[in-house]
């Protein structure tokens, strides 16, 4: 199995900077809108951005907890500093990571960047970080070794983790994992690596020294420089276990070792004022399912009938225990799970399409953290009609407006503009008392081809940010103006160059389900 550093090791210089540049300054659960791909050429060919403190775009993304979380759009300008930073440093980083997990017998850490391949294809992607890719073929399966160790049996496991983990992290903190904390803080006012890596991070946030934005491919791997520090203490000290980002699950063979070891986790955490969060931590007696409880639930749910295929009955009989399930846990990730099992089900009746479709679209309303998931699982597979599609997202749009969850809005929108039709109740002078960059984005891009004063006031909206508040709304701002409207300097010259972070979104007619037709 490969290790750790075998991971790190095959990610060149470059493949660094244009894996995180190009393919990581926009987070998985934003609509399929954006691409930094042209920018990505545009500074390979035209490199010297100014060194400056900028601030960036907010936005909520709804957990599956039905919570939401705040994520962050950096300044392209300073990402591609912080992104070329990290790249001239690599060497030393990859390093780090070396003289950090050598010597383990197996990989810690299971989600971190990597080059990563095509399930279907067996081709390299080119972003170096997706947060559920996992091979294990590669990676292999270390919580089965860690059941039996050496002679010693595995009695319990411990589930921690950080708490508000990424919003936590200390930018001073990283020259503290790279040489000490001591040698850091000596050094702190000098022009030493580590400072530039710790002074571009800062720059991405006005220059603030804590946290790191959510969302940004750079952060799973700053995070990972001080986490892997962490692992290894607690590696040194005996303990077995992995970690998925901030997720901890350790195997003990006694109880007084699982208080050791969160002990000896907290303790290591405050090295780098990280704290532990108490409400998730927990020990648990083995033996316990490899998979979730809720996994071999779902999946014991009969799906095929005698006929062959998989019926109305048999589709609903599934989802209702998917909901069930769902409230059980308290965890919409179970019916993520459930959307992927149907959408992968090709042999359903055309009644058990119509009734998967309805349903799975209501749920989207009710769990936002499902959104992403309509385009490729629900409206491609079950081949949902224009018309149904126009009606979930006018349902869809007022229902999140009541609730200001801007993060349903923008979808609505997105979908708006993706399939060509209008949305009812939509309305433009609401849109920009959002404030809400993202919002005014999408209807923007809405009404991009219909003109007309709702076109003017947004555009006039556009260029009162860009003079107040450039940074916090660049991508609107940026997309909506003219050359000349632009405040003077990069983002005159980027528009020039003609660079957009848009990709093409609408699809052609022959594209989208015209009919609703149910046997």
């Amino acid at each position: 199995m490969k290790s750790y550093y075998d991971f790190i090791s095959d990610i060149s210089a470059n493949d660094l900077y244009e894996g995180l540049l190009g393919f990581g300054l926009f987070a998985e659960k934003l609509p399929p809108a954006f691409t930094a791909e042209a920018f990505l050429t545009y500074c390979k060919a035209n490199p010297g951005f100014k060194k400056e403190k900028t601030e960036f775009i907010t936005y909520n993304s709804m957990r599956n907890i039905n919570i939401p979380r705040t994520m962050g759009i950096p300044n392209p300008m300073q990402y591609e500093r912080l992104c070329q930073t990290l790249r001239d440093n690599w060497p030393k980083i990859q390093q780090h990571f070396q003289s950090n997990t050598c010597g383990q017998d197996y990989k810690i850490s299971r989600i971190h960047i990597r080059k990563i391949h095509d399930k279907k294809t067996q081709k390299l992607k080119p972003q170096l970080f997706e947060m559920n890719y996992d091979n294990w073929k590669t990676d292999g399966t270390p919580e089965n070794d860690l059941l039996m160790q050496g002679m010693t049996a595995a009695k319990y496991v411990i589930h921690a983790d950080i708490s508000t983990f990424f919003p936590s992290i200390y930018t001073h903190s990283l020259p503290w994992a790279f040489v000490g904390k001591g040698i850091a803080k000596a050094d702190r006012k000098t022009t030493k690596w580590y400072n530039k890596i710790d002074s571009a991070c800062q720059n991405i946030k006005n220059g603030e020294t804590h946290g790191l934005l959510i969302g940004p491919h750079t952060s799973n791997l700053l995070s990972e420089i001080i986490l892997t520090v962490i692992d290894k203490k607690l590696y040194d000290s005996g303990f077995r276990f992995v970690r998925h980002i901030d997720d901890y699950d350790c195997y003990v063979e006694n109880y007084e070792k699982a208080q050791l070891f969160l002990n000896a986790l907290e303790h290591e955490l405050r090295q780098f004022d990280l704290p532990l969060n108490y409400k998730k931590t927990r020990i648990e007696e083995l033996p316990i399912s490899s998979t979730k409880h809720w996994k071999h639930r779902l999946n014991s749910v009969q799906m095929v009938s005698q006929k062959g295929y998989t019926t109305y009955s048999e589709i609903n009989r599934f989802i209702d225990v998917a909901i069930q399930l769902a409230e059980e846990e308290k965890d919409s990730a179970v019916l993520k799970y459930a959307i992927k099992v149907l959408a992968g089900n090709e042999k359903v009746s055309e009644n058990g399409k119509a009734s998967a479709k309805k349903r799975l679209m209501h749920l989207a309303i009710l769990y936002p953290y499902l959104l992403p998931l309509m385009e490729q699982y629900v409206f491609t597979p079950f081949e949902v009609a224009k018309e149904e599609i126009k009606a979930f997202s006018e349902t869809l749009y007022i229902d999140s407006f009541r609730i200001n969850n801007y993060e349903g809005v923008m979808y609505a929108l997105y979908f708006g503009i993706r399939y060509g039709f209008e949305i009812r109740g939509l309305n433009c002078g609401e849109m920009i008392r959002t404030g809400d960059c993202l919002c005014l984005l999408f209807a923007w891009l809405y009404f991009k081809n219909k003109g007309g004063t709702e076109l003017i006031a947004l555009e006039q909206e556009a260029k009162t940010l860009s003079v107040a508040a450039m940074d916090r709304y660049w991508l609107f701002c940026y997309e909506a103006l003219h050359v000349t409207d632009l405040p003077v300097g990069d983002w005159q010259t980027l528009k020039k160059a003609g660079i957009s972070f848009l990709r093409e979104l609408q699809l052609d007619n022959d594209e989208i389900a015209q009919d609703t037709d149910v046997e």
